[in-house]
């Protein structure tokens, strides 16, 4: 491997939103988060934990819930509702009885969705394949309904509420039990309900307190956190019980059999273990496959299992945040509210500071789904859920300073996109239509006559929507793969070859610039490496499958950048959210070409693995051989931190759009 100067990008810093709620669907795997911006990301925890795709709501998400494979969500505004994973828009709304929808809960084997309200209304909804059909409503309670939680027969309706907890029957629609809580005002959170008919309730006193559900009596109480508790959650074995809220201790409540003095045995609830995953207030609780996953306000979704004692936290990152165009050396990176475009400085000549370029303003109702920005620097292209835009960058030969200018005629094919990517000469732009499921290629001009190179039906080959698009060198190969782990080579416009399917998703993926092999890695972290020129796996690749190095597999972030080494062929460079991991291929062992019959036992070829684990949240680690004739090649690597302030020599020019 060559050497490298390692440019650190550390004034990238995100609004990172907090937590609200989360659930988990057993059969498929997927963790759905809502975050305070009234958007929905759904992760899949099926291997590495990493987003899948994120949804956007037209109000606050207050509640979450899955019914096989469907999942709803309830909001401030009084509606219920469900929403398309594939368009990544809501299907439709549901208006509830009467005012804001705090917490809503599905009982799967009746298919009904019960919704409480802020006038302290329970209104059942029966799921259908059509939709949501309205059931019944319950008896009106006094004050509004903050959690609520089906029995397991599907007969009894829990619900917490300020000073008291209430018991239903879903056939007659009245109360069946009243818990109050004590004396003093108490609001009660969050509850949860076992197999038994247990109840569990987490409060604003810190208390932890256990009901039995067929008699309406208190249990035991316990004082588990010192401050509001906001969350607590079940195990699936439904023997621990984990609590946390404004104290973000994480607290686990065991259930131990015990003999009691006249040697009865007898179950009792006993403080367990504590965990420490954030440092802020912790909102929402969900365990699955023996971890506990928790969120809150720091935004970080964390990863926790004991035993043995371990927690990873993973950064609400999608890798489109970052965009790097190594010929210009710019970097562009997305906000929630604006694009940056920054010009990176050079150590080695001090007046080619680090520089801000141009600012794009946007709406902060338009979400912006995906960005990118052209080799060369000249052209800046971002998609919201309304339309693909796009600007051209250039910098005047005579003042240096940044011109930028939004191209008002567009071909008809510019459709909202999920993926984009440019070709490495900049003149043609790649992108994945959301509606119409078509890779669209047009080719750029400064004149702004755009013009549709490619328009390709998608249809026959991917099942979900495109989340991965790269491009090859001179525009040869166009590759795209889905959720579905469909990959899928293009060539001039027409289908090329697929790739064997593999049992999860890919998570990165690049065609080298001078082999063109295609290196892809999956959300386990197993990497194959594809020759599209003889459109079959290469015997590295098939040696490295077999023979996968623990240190690449064997690490918690999935991979999410790919890229290569300009000065030789032999090495891949790959990163996580925290490592860089550069592979290097011995070509001096490999196998006798001549040998057709390839046997499991065969000597495997020699590669050499180095790990640099110096980089917290890195995004977008890039190879820029912008200095050729110096012979130097620059590591470029992303990370999360302070915003610096920009120098009063640097250039800085600010595009608001007002559409």
């Amino acid at each position: 491997m060559g050497s490298f100067d390692v440019h650190r990008v550390n004034f990238f810093s995100p609004e990172l939103l907090s937590i609200q709620c989360m659930v988990v669907e057993n059969e498929t795997q997927k963790l759905a988060v809502g975050r305070s911006n009234a958007s929905i990301e759904i992760w899949d925890v099926s291997y590495k934990p990493h987003i899948d795709r994120t949804l956007i709501c037209d109000s606050s998400v207050e509640g979450l819930a899955w019914y096989n494979g469907r999942l709803f969500s309830c909001s401030a505004n009084g509606t219920v509702t469900e929403h398309d994973l594939h368009s990544l828009s809501p299907l439709y709304n549901k208006t509830v009885t009467s005012g804001s929808c705090w917490c809503i809960a599905i009982h799967k084997d009746s298919g009904r969705l019960a919704a409480g309200t802020q006038d302290g209304y329970i209104n059942i909804f029966e799921i259908t394949s059509d939709g949501l059909t309205y059931d019944r409503l319950l008896d009106k309670q006094e004050g509004k309904i903050i959690c609520i939680s089906w029995d397991s027969s599907g007969e009894w309706l829990v619900t917490g509420s300020i000073n008291a907890l209430r018991i239903y029957s879903r056939r007659s629609g009245h109360a069946l039990h009243k818990l109050p809580t004590g004396q003093s005002e108490t609001i009660v959170s969050s509850i949860a309900v076992t197999n038994d008919f247990t109840i569990i309730s987490a409060d604003s006193r810190g208390k932890l307190c256990f009901w039995d559900g067929n008699k309406g009596t208190n249990i035991a109480n316990h004082q588990a956190l010192k401050s509001i508790a906001l969350t607590v959650c079940l195990d699936e074995s439904q023997t621990k019980v984990y609590c946390s809220g404004v104290d973000p201790l994480i607290v686990c409540y065991e259930l131990i059999a015990m003999k009691s003095d006249m040697s009865v045995e007898c179950n009792k609830w006993v403080r367990s273990v504590q965990l420490v995953a954030h440092t802020v207030e912790v909102r929402s609780l969900v365990h699955f496959k023996g971890k506990l996953f928790s969120g809150g306000i720091d935004g970080y979704l964390s990863v926790s299992s004991y035993p043995p004692k371990h927690m990873v936290k993973y950064p609400p990152l999608m890798s489109s945040a970052i965009s790097l165009a190594s010929d210009a050396r710019y970097v562009l990176m997305l906000h929630s509210s604006h694009l940056d475009v920054w010009y990176l400085g050079d150590k080695h000549k001090y007046e080619n500071k680090l520089s801000k370029l141009v600012t794009i303003k946007y709406s902060k109702n338009d979400y912006v789904r995906c960005s990118a920005i052209s080799p060369d620097g000249t052209w800046i292209v971002y998609s919201t859920e309304a339309k693909l835009k796009i600007f051209s960058l250039i910098m005047d030969s005579v003042t240096c300073e940044p011109m930028i200018k939004k191209t008002g005629i567009q071909p008809v094919d510019c459709d909202v996109s999920t993926q984009l990517a440019f070709s490495s000469d900049s003149k043609y732009l790649w992108f994945a239509t959301k509606h119409e499921n078509t890779l669209v290629c047009l080719e750029m001009s400064h004149k702004f006559d755009l013009s549709t190179k490619y328009c390709i039906d998608t249809s026959p080959y991917f099942k979900d929507l495109i989340h991965l698009l790269e491009v090859s060198k001179w525009n040869k190969y166009v590759v795209a793969a889905d959720r579905k782990s469909n990959i899928v080579v293009f060539n001039e416009g027409k289908h090329y070859c697929t790739l064997p399917k593999y049992h999860c998703s890919p998570t990165s993926m690049k065609i080298h610039p001078t082999t063109e092999n295609l290196v892809v890695a999956y959300a386990n972290r197993n990497v194959v490496e594809y020759s599209l020129s003889r459109r079959e796996y290469t015997d590295f690749s098939e040696q490295l499958f077999l023979n996968p190095p623990p240190e690449l597999i064997n690490r918690s972030f999935p991979i999410n950048c790919i890229t290569f080494d300009a000065t030789r062929n032999d090495s891949i460079i790959f990163s996580d959210d925290n490592t860089i991991c550069v592979l290097t291929k011995d070509e001096n062992n490999s196998k006798d070409p001549e040998k057709k019959i390839k046997k499991l036992d065969s000597k495997p070829i020699k590669f050499s693995l180095k790990i640099i684990q110096n980089y917290e949240n890195s995004r977008h680690p890039q190879v820029d051989d912008v200095l050729k004739n110096c012979k130097l090649t620059r590591l470029t690597v992303c990370e999360l931190a302070n915003e610096p302030e920009i120098s009063s020599g640097s250039y800085h020019k600010m595009l608001t759009e007002i559409d």
